[in-house]
């Protein structure tokens, strides 16, 4: 549980890390404006149910001209990245607020169902990171042998 600090308030503590101190009231009022964040995001024309609604057909464009296959293309492209976008924030805001949740006790006590929704989020990002990667890697700048980041290992077993 949550330690006294030496001022007599509280203060988050991880077994593991006792180098770490954060008052229980930063982390809680931290937490508080990641849950608004996520539900103003939520509430807004960028949350990512939204934005899967906002099409515009390829016939709006005009037909037979290149021109209109090009452009509709092109929004399609840009459409589906910033569904990715608002459904990455989202998921890394929601991530944030569960890791705050947890560092204000200890980190033992957190249930196994966030555990395996930040285990998801992890993983998803790592793949959206890697596509990103693959289309965007310099060609004839493959190394084998480089570590790769953001695996996770860092952070322990199970990613937390």
């Amino acid at each position: 549980m949550a330690e006294l600090a030496p001022d007599g308030g509280g203060s988050a503590k991880s077994p593991s890390s006792p180098d770490l101190d954060a008052p229980t009231e930063s982390l809680q009022e931290f937490k508080k404006r990641v849950d608004r964040l996520l539900t103003d995001l939520d509430k807004s024309d960028a949350a990512h149910g939204k934005i899967s609604q906002q099409t515009v057909t390829t016939a709006a464009y005009g037909q037979n001209f290149p021109e209109a296959m090009s452009l509709a293309s092109a929004y399609e492209l840009v459409h589906g990245r910033l569904q990715l976008l608002s459904r990455t924030l989202g998921e890394q805001l929601e991530a944030m607020g569960i890791t705050v949740g947890a560092a204000d006790g200890d980190y033992q006590t957190v249930d196994h169902e966030h555990a395996q929704r930040l285990k998801a989020i992890q993983e998803r990002t790592q793949n959206y990171y890697e596509q990103y990667q693959k289309q965007h890697e310099p060609k004839g700048h493959d190394k084998p042998d480089a570590p790769k980041t953001g695996d996770g290992k860092s952070s322990g077993h199970d990613g937390m």
